[in-house]
Protein backbone atom coordinates (compact mmCIF):
# COMPACT_ATOMS: atom_id res chain seq x y z
CA UNK A 1 0.00 0.00 0.00
CA UNK A 2 1.37 3.35 -0.89
CA UNK A 3 0.47 6.61 1.71
CA UNK A 4 -1.45 8.71 -0.06
CA UNK A 5 -0.21 11.65 -1.69
CA UNK A 6 -2.21 14.10 0.92
CA UNK A 7 -0.49 12.50 3.05
CA UNK A 8 3.00 13.27 2.27
CA UNK A 9 5.22 15.84 4.07
CA UNK A 10 4.77 18.00 0.77
CA UNK A 11 1.50 18.63 1.24
CA UNK A 12 0.67 19.52 4.90
CA UNK A 13 -0.76 23.07 4.30
CA UNK A 14 -3.01 21.40 1.69
CA UNK A 15 -3.88 18.67 4.77
CA UNK A 16 -3.86 20.80 7.91
CA UNK A 17 -6.45 23.02 5.57
CA UNK A 18 -8.87 20.53 4.95
CA UNK A 19 -8.49 18.80 8.57
CA UNK A 20 -9.24 22.64 10.21
CA UNK A 21 -12.25 22.89 7.51
CA UNK A 22 -13.75 20.02 8.77
CA UNK A 23 -14.02 20.94 12.27
CA UNK A 24 -14.43 24.56 12.25
CA UNK A 25 -16.17 25.52 9.02
CA UNK A 26 -19.63 24.56 7.94
CA UNK A 27 -20.04 23.34 4.60
CA UNK A 28 -21.14 26.13 1.77
CA UNK A 29 -24.70 27.05 1.76
CA UNK A 30 -25.12 25.51 5.69
CA UNK A 31 -24.96 27.34 8.79
CA UNK A 32 -23.86 24.16 10.73
CA UNK A 33 -20.83 22.29 10.82
CA UNK A 34 -20.97 18.90 9.70
CA UNK A 35 -22.50 16.32 11.95
CA UNK A 36 -19.42 14.48 11.20
CA UNK A 37 -17.44 16.92 13.72
CA UNK A 38 -19.29 15.77 16.68
CA UNK A 39 -18.56 12.00 15.91
CA UNK A 40 -14.97 11.78 18.22
CA UNK A 41 -16.56 13.99 21.31
CA UNK A 42 -20.29 12.67 21.24
CA UNK A 43 -21.63 11.92 24.39
CA UNK A 44 -17.99 12.51 25.73
CA UNK A 45 -16.77 9.94 23.57
CA UNK A 46 -16.77 6.41 22.99
CA UNK A 47 -13.64 5.63 24.58
CA UNK A 48 -14.43 7.85 27.75
CA UNK A 49 -14.22 6.21 31.34
CA UNK A 50 -17.24 4.38 32.49
CA UNK A 51 -18.04 3.72 28.68
CA UNK A 52 -14.91 2.29 26.81
CA UNK A 53 -15.74 -1.40 27.37
CA UNK A 54 -20.14 -0.86 26.48
CA UNK A 55 -21.13 -0.34 23.35
CA UNK A 56 -23.98 2.64 23.79
CA UNK A 57 -27.57 3.61 21.69
CA UNK A 58 -25.16 6.89 21.72
CA UNK A 59 -22.27 4.85 20.26
CA UNK A 60 -24.66 4.33 17.19
CA UNK A 61 -26.09 7.84 16.79
CA UNK A 62 -22.24 9.05 16.68
CA UNK A 63 -21.54 6.55 14.00
CA UNK A 64 -24.73 7.47 12.37
CA UNK A 65 -22.92 11.36 11.87
CA UNK A 66 -20.40 9.58 9.38
CA UNK A 67 -23.60 9.06 6.70
CA UNK A 68 -24.43 5.56 7.52
CA UNK A 69 -27.85 3.98 9.00
CA UNK A 70 -28.30 1.48 11.15
CA UNK A 71 -31.65 -0.95 10.96
CA UNK A 72 -33.98 -1.61 14.54
CA UNK A 73 -33.15 -5.03 14.48
CA UNK A 74 -29.04 -4.73 14.41
CA UNK A 75 -29.04 -2.01 16.87
CA UNK A 76 -31.22 -4.10 19.13
CA UNK A 77 -29.25 -7.28 18.31
CA UNK A 78 -26.15 -5.35 19.80
CA UNK A 79 -26.72 -3.50 22.48
CA UNK A 80 -29.64 -6.20 24.15
CA UNK A 81 -28.96 -9.45 22.67
CA UNK A 82 -25.05 -9.58 22.06
CA UNK A 83 -24.48 -7.03 24.50
CA UNK A 84 -22.54 -9.35 27.26
CA UNK A 85 -20.04 -10.69 23.90
CA UNK A 86 -19.67 -7.25 23.07
CA UNK A 87 -18.65 -5.83 26.62
CA UNK A 88 -16.33 -8.68 27.08
CA UNK A 89 -14.23 -8.16 23.57
CA UNK A 90 -14.32 -4.60 24.29
CA UNK A 91 -12.71 -5.56 27.85
CA UNK A 92 -9.71 -7.06 25.87
CA UNK A 93 -9.20 -4.73 22.91
CA UNK A 94 -6.75 -2.07 24.48
CA UNK A 95 -8.12 1.36 24.72
CA UNK A 96 -5.06 3.05 25.25
CA UNK A 97 -2.94 1.68 22.41
CA UNK A 98 -1.95 3.39 19.02
CA UNK A 99 -1.94 1.44 15.67
CA UNK A 100 0.72 2.97 15.50
CA UNK A 101 3.01 1.76 18.61
CA UNK A 102 1.46 -2.08 18.11
CA UNK A 103 4.83 -4.02 17.51
CA UNK A 104 4.89 -6.17 14.52
CA UNK A 105 5.36 -8.95 16.96
CA UNK A 106 2.34 -8.04 18.73
CA UNK A 107 0.04 -7.36 15.72
CA UNK A 108 -1.47 -11.16 15.26
CA UNK A 109 -2.74 -11.03 19.01
CA UNK A 110 -3.74 -7.25 18.84
CA UNK A 111 -6.01 -7.50 14.96
CA UNK A 112 -5.05 -10.61 13.33
CA UNK A 113 -7.83 -12.62 12.94
CA UNK A 114 -7.79 -14.50 16.18
CA UNK A 115 -8.00 -11.58 17.83
CA UNK A 116 -11.10 -9.59 20.54
CA UNK A 117 -11.19 -7.55 18.04
CA UNK A 118 -11.48 -9.29 14.63
CA UNK A 119 -13.73 -11.54 16.50
CA UNK A 120 -16.13 -7.68 17.78
CA UNK A 121 -15.78 -7.22 13.91
CA UNK A 122 -17.26 -10.36 13.22
CA UNK A 123 -19.71 -10.05 15.53
CA UNK A 124 -21.08 -6.81 14.76
CA UNK A 125 -21.34 -7.60 10.95
CA UNK A 126 -23.46 -10.30 12.18
CA UNK A 127 -21.25 -13.05 10.19
CA UNK A 128 -22.46 -15.54 12.16
CA UNK A 129 -26.35 -14.98 11.67
CA UNK A 130 -28.27 -16.86 9.22
CA UNK A 131 -28.57 -14.76 6.02
CA UNK A 132 -32.52 -13.80 6.48
CA UNK A 133 -31.71 -12.29 9.81
CA UNK A 134 -28.58 -10.42 8.57
CA UNK A 135 -28.11 -7.07 10.19
CA UNK A 136 -27.43 -4.85 7.27
CA UNK A 137 -23.50 -4.42 8.58
CA UNK A 138 -20.88 -4.57 6.56
CA UNK A 139 -16.77 -3.14 7.09
CA UNK A 140 -18.13 0.45 6.57
CA UNK A 141 -20.94 0.66 10.03
CA UNK A 142 -18.65 -1.84 11.56
CA UNK A 143 -15.29 0.44 11.21
CA UNK A 144 -16.93 3.34 12.34
CA UNK A 145 -18.81 1.14 15.36
CA UNK A 146 -15.25 -0.07 16.49
CA UNK A 147 -13.25 3.50 15.58
CA UNK A 148 -15.92 4.96 18.12
CA UNK A 149 -14.68 2.33 20.86
CA UNK A 150 -10.79 2.37 19.75
CA UNK A 151 -9.98 5.64 17.89
CA UNK A 152 -6.57 5.09 18.46
CA UNK A 153 -6.36 1.51 17.96
CA UNK A 154 -8.87 1.28 14.58
CA UNK A 155 -9.22 2.85 11.40
CA UNK A 156 -12.30 3.90 9.33
CA UNK A 157 -13.40 1.82 6.20
CA UNK A 158 -15.63 3.58 3.22
CA UNK A 159 -15.93 3.82 -0.19
CA UNK A 160 -13.81 7.23 0.15
CA UNK A 161 -10.97 5.55 1.66
CA UNK A 162 -10.70 2.68 -0.66
CA UNK A 163 -10.76 5.53 -3.50
CA UNK A 164 -7.81 7.77 -1.63
CA UNK A 165 -5.65 4.69 -0.97
CA UNK A 166 -6.61 2.43 -4.09
CA UNK A 167 -6.76 -1.15 -1.85
CA UNK A 168 -9.16 -3.41 -2.54
CA UNK A 169 -11.21 -4.39 0.01
CA UNK A 170 -11.20 -3.79 3.79
CA UNK A 171 -10.22 -7.46 4.48
CA UNK A 172 -6.52 -6.25 4.68
CA UNK A 173 -6.91 -2.30 5.95
CA UNK A 174 -5.65 -2.99 9.35
CA UNK A 175 -2.72 -4.38 8.31
CA UNK A 176 -1.71 -2.51 5.41
CA UNK A 177 -2.17 0.74 7.90
CA UNK A 178 -0.16 -0.68 10.22
CA UNK A 179 2.39 -1.18 7.53
CA UNK A 180 2.83 2.60 6.46
CA UNK A 181 2.15 3.93 9.74
CA UNK A 182 4.99 1.94 11.53
CA UNK A 183 7.57 2.09 8.08
CA UNK A 184 10.56 4.93 8.91
CA UNK A 185 10.24 5.26 13.15
CA UNK A 186 6.63 5.96 12.78
CA UNK A 187 6.92 9.27 10.46
CA UNK A 188 3.44 9.41 9.12
CA UNK A 189 1.83 8.77 12.94
CA UNK A 190 4.10 11.87 13.65
CA UNK A 191 3.22 13.87 10.77
CA UNK A 192 -0.65 13.32 11.58
CA UNK A 193 0.12 14.65 15.08
CA UNK A 194 2.07 17.66 13.47
CA UNK A 195 -0.90 18.27 10.97
CA UNK A 196 -3.44 17.87 14.13
CA UNK A 197 -1.31 20.68 16.35
CA UNK A 198 -1.34 22.94 13.37
CA UNK A 199 -4.99 22.82 12.63
CA UNK A 200 -5.98 23.77 15.81
CA UNK A 201 -9.20 21.87 16.56
CA UNK A 202 -11.50 22.26 19.14
CA UNK A 203 -10.72 19.07 21.03
CA UNK A 204 -8.31 16.71 20.71
CA UNK A 205 -8.66 13.66 17.78
CA UNK A 206 -6.57 10.93 16.90
CA UNK A 207 -3.94 10.55 14.20
CA UNK A 208 -6.49 7.81 12.90
CA UNK A 209 -9.35 9.98 12.80
CA UNK A 210 -7.10 12.72 11.52
CA UNK A 211 -5.85 10.42 8.46
CA UNK A 212 -9.73 9.49 7.63
CA UNK A 213 -10.99 13.57 7.80
CA UNK A 214 -8.04 14.10 5.39
CA UNK A 215 -9.02 11.54 3.13
CA UNK A 216 -12.93 11.92 3.54
CA UNK A 217 -12.00 16.12 2.50
CA UNK A 218 -9.64 15.03 -0.24
CA UNK A 219 -11.94 12.43 -1.89
CA UNK A 220 -15.65 13.93 -1.69
CA UNK A 221 -14.48 17.54 -2.11
CA UNK A 222 -16.10 18.63 1.79
CA UNK A 223 -19.18 17.87 0.09
CA UNK A 224 -21.45 15.56 2.24
CA UNK A 225 -22.19 12.54 0.37
CA UNK A 226 -25.38 10.11 0.52
CA UNK A 227 -24.12 6.38 1.53
CA UNK A 228 -22.84 4.24 -1.47
CA UNK A 229 -24.81 0.82 -1.73
CA UNK A 230 -21.17 -0.27 -0.79
CA UNK A 231 -21.24 1.46 2.32
CA UNK A 232 -24.52 0.43 3.10
CA UNK A 233 -23.91 -3.26 2.60
CA UNK A 234 -20.62 -3.79 1.47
Amino acid sequence: MQIPKVLLTDQTDNAVLLLSNYYTKPQQGKSQLRSGARFDNWAGGGDAPGMVNTLTADDFLAASFLSVRFSPKAVIGILEQRRGEVTALLAQIPADLDLASVTHENFKSVLGEESPAWQLRDLLRGKDLPDNQSWGIGPTKASKLMARKRPRLVPIWDSVVRSETELKDSGTQWSDWHEVLTQNDCALSLHLDDIQRKAELPHPISPLRAMDVILWMRGTGGVQQSPTSEDETA
